[in-house]
């Protein structure tokens, strides 16, 4: 196990890490078409908020619709990876993080222009935008995911577990509208954690633990195997 805030108590497979990288590198694409229209649309934004023409709107307007798809085929893409169940709203939360980041960058660009910054600046303040949204999703991802499975294993909150110390997985009722999911690791205690049933969905719970665990580890509750 591991905790992902330090390193690996025990190594997972290396097999399993070059499986994952294989997968991940197949929803690049679609990711890098998200960072490259989120770019120039901050750029294009700028220029049209500083220094307004019908050009640099409607280059913005094209980009943000290329980033919002490259963005949610890469959500797609990406099922293929990992399965998530997050806290409640963590998709609200990160919408009004990254809208909040937003609105900073354009009133910091809007300054800016006011008092004609020099272009060094107005770089600068560009790429900074661009590393503070990626570092907050990265930081929100890490904060907001209470399980996760994928080709290296068990994630239960801020621990990782490898798929060769998994014995089983569990799930079971605890209450209205929520269910505790668990991991049974060898030679360690046991970890829970409890989810909602709304950011829940049992057939792809069953699909993914298909996709990625070894064969002969099942999900099993109150009733014995569910799968």
């Amino acid at each position: 196990m591991r905790n992902i805030d330090g390193g690996f108590l025990a190594a997972p497979d290396q097999a399993a890490l070059e499986l994952r990288e294989r997968e991940v590198r197949k929803g690049k694409g679609a990711l890098a078409l998200t960072v490259i229209g989120g770019f120039v649309a901050l750029i294009a934004g700028y220029d049209a908020l500083v220094d307004f023409t019908p050009g640099s709107l409607v280059v913005t307007l094209i980009a943000a619709a290329v980033a919002v798809g490259g963005g949610v085929l890469t959500k797609q893409l990406m099922r293929n990876v990992r399965f998530r169940v997050h806290k409640p709203n963590a998709g609200l939360v990160g919408a009004a993080k990254l809208t909040g980041l937003l609105v900073a960058f354009f009133g910091i660009a809007a300054l800016l222009g006011s008092i004609e910054a020099p272009g060094p600046l107005r770089i600068v303040l560009i790429a900074g935008g661009v590393g503070t949204i990626a570092y907050v999703r990265s930081l929100h991802d890490q904060r907001w995911v209470l399980f996760e499975l994928d080709a290296v294993g068990v994630r239960i909150e801020r621990t990782v577990v490898p798929w060769r110390d998994v014995t089983r997985l569990t799930t079971d009722p605890v209450g209205p509208g929520m269910t505790r999911l668990g991991a049974m690791p060898v030679n360690a205690e046991p970890l829970y954690v409890a989810v909602q049933d709304s950011e829940l969905d049992p057939r792809l719970l069953t699909e993914a633990i298909g996709r990625f665990a070894p064969q002969g580890i099942l999900l099993t509750g109150g009733q014995g195997p569910a799968t």
